[in-house]
C-alpha cells in the first residue's frame, strides 16, 4: 500500500473521523499517490477523479 494511503488510514484511526470526512481523506491520499506515480502529471489523478465521480453517479438508485 502506498505510504501516504497508510499515513491517511493511521489518521483516520487516530483522530475518530466522520463517514465523509474519511471518504475525502482516503481520495486525498490516493490523489497524491497517482501525482507522485506519475511524475507529477496531474492529468493522472484528474481521470481518477472523473471515474470515482462517474462511477457515483446514481448510486443507491434501482
Amino acid at each position: 500500500m502506498a505510504a501516504s494511503v497508510t499515513r491517511a488510514l493511521l489518521a483516520i484511526k487516530r483522530y475518530n473521523r466522520q463517514p465523509d470526512q474519511i471518504d475525502h481523506t482516503i481520495l486525498a491520499a490516493i490523489n497524491v499517490t497517482l501525482c507522485l506515480a506519475s511524475g507529477g502529471n496531474d492529468r493522472v489523478a484528474e481521470g481518477f477523479n472523473a471515474d470515482v465521480a462517474s462511477a457515483g453517479r446514481g448510486a443507491g438508485r434501482v
